[in-house]
């Protein structure tokens, strides 16, 4: 721009004065001239920019002489929920309780001579002892064909749901019954608004055919009916997922969910079940059941579970505080030796665990998915050592894979109703820990809530 200008400039002036340039005036004007200027500039420009960075570095000396203020805890600004009820029904025990007492020495799959391997042997499974699959499917329902292990799925499911129901019931608020007033000399009844603030949410496997699922979406609303619950203060819902890092991915969405916007519940139930000769068959032609040969594959198994969540502002007495967790990828930046993979992972667990919980060493119990693999196993007791050294990774542990077999969608779900129990046996914070996904890590923790909002001061939900 400067050559342009001054080349302009000159032009245009002897132009209109009628002068004819000598050559020595061309390289003045056109030459010198500009390079000169261009200089100048460059040179005004470079002194500025010194100046200016002396004048930060002086700042910046003057702010590190100064006392620097603590950080703020995040923790309290991190999403959380309350868990106001749990649910489970699994083929290691008869209940929650039932399996938490026996963490040390859990139950593990009984060989199962009805299923068979590429061998001919019996296999492992474990499967709910006198399971009655016709409770609420029967082999044709409508125009839909049930496969065994959908119609066990379901069995399983129902006196999960009866008794998360039952207890959402209990905790919603009734609906004021509308008053009849006279207008104009016409008598009318005035209603009340009624909000939807409850959502009933069932996760089941992809395996499932699509008949199926529309007509297990219908019966859930049917059920949520029978219960008493309005059914205009409930919506239903049935989601598909396979492995438990995406059931996880969704349930940081509810929790984020629940803990903006207006107070609300979810209640979140998942079935699975894999005692079903059609499925280990397939298992076996692809080479995924575990049998001598091969210990690390997978075991069949079933179960359901579920939970009740809500807002933090309409939590009762007892209930647990989930905070949203934590999903880390295993990315390239975590290395590829497994010790180098191991120590990333416990401080990113322990930074994770920090602005949460204060006292780490107050973790006195860790649920966790570990399988027969034996590398998972020491990536949770790595871990676990890093949060708590003190605590006793073989009495005060429970690998839920280990004693219940493949559990699919349920996992997550059945984990956080472990977590609401033992909180229940033993007021204090419950870490949940998922190994099993060869790509991603999980970090989730339950804890008491501090203050429980009492119902007085509930706000109003219609």
């Amino acid at each position: 721009m400067v050559f342009v200008a001054t080349w302009a400039a000159a032009i245009m002036y002897w132009r209109s004065s009628g002068t004819t340039p000598s050559g020595m005036q061309m390289l003045a004007y056109l030459g010198v001239l500009p390079v000169g200027l261009s200089g100048a500039g460059y040179m005004l420009r470079g002194a500025l920019v010194r100046g200016a960075d002396k004048l930060v570095d002086a700042a910046a000396s003057s702010d590190e002489a100064k006392p620097v203020a603590p950080v703020a805890s995040t923790g309290e600004a991190l999403p959380s929920v309350a868990l106001s009820a749990a649910s489970i029904r699994l083929g290691a025990a008869a209940d929650a309780g039932a399996l938490l007492a026996v963490a040390s020495a859990p139950p593990r799959p009984q060989l199962d001579s009805r299923f068979r391997d590429a061998n001919n042997l019996p296999i492992r499974v474990s499967a709910v002892a006198e399971l009655d699959e016709w409770t609420v499917l029967s082999e044709r329902e409508g125009d839909i064909d049930t496969a065994p292990h959908e119609r066990r799925a379901m069995a399983l499911l129902q006196p999960v749901l009866e008794q998360l129901l039952d207890a959402a019931y209990a905790v919603m608020p009734t609906v004021v019954a509308g008053e009849e007033v006279v207008v104009a000399g016409l008598r009318r009844r005035e209603e009340e608004r009624v909000e939807n603030i409850l959502s009933v949410e069932l996760i089941i496997s992809p395996q499932w055919s699509d008949g199926l699922r529309h007509w297990a979406q219908a019966w859930l609303q049917e059920q949520a009916v029978q219960a008493g619950l309005d059914a205009r203060r409930f919506e239903v819902r049935v989601s598909v997922f396979e492995r438990p890092g995406d059931v996880w991915a969704h349930l940081q969405r509810v929790v984020d969910a629940l803990s903006s916007g207006s107070p609300r519940w979810h209640l979140l139930v998942s079935c699975y079940s894999s005692i079903d000769a059609a499925v280990i068959n397939a298992w076996t032609a692809r080479g995924l059941l575990a049998s001598a040969q091969q210990a690390d594959g997978y075991v069949p198994g079933e179960g359901a579970a579920g939970v009740l969540l809500c807002s933090r502002a309409l939590a009762g007495e007892g209930a647990g505080r989930l905070w949203r967790p934590q999903l880390e990828r295993l990315d390239a930046a975590y290395g590829s030796r497994p010790a180098e993979v191991r120590r990333q992972l416990a401080t990113a667990a322990q930074q994770w665990l920090q602005p949460l919980l204060a006292d780490a060493s107050r973790v006195q119990f860790v649920l966790h998915d570990t399988d027969q693999r034996p590398e998972s196993i020491v990536d949770t007791a790595a871990v676990t050592a890093a949060i708590n050294p003190d605590l006793d990774f073989s009495s005060q542990s429970l690998a839920l894979a280990l004693c219940s077999g493949e559990l699919g969608p349920v996992l997550p779900v059945a984990q956080l109703a472990l977590a609401y129990t033992q909180l229940q046996r033993q007021s204090e914070p419950v870490l949940l820990l998922g190994v099993a996904d060869a790509q991603q890590r999980l970090f989730g923790l339950v804890e008491p809530l501090p203050s429980p909002t009492l119902v007085a001061e509930m706000p109003a939900v219609n």
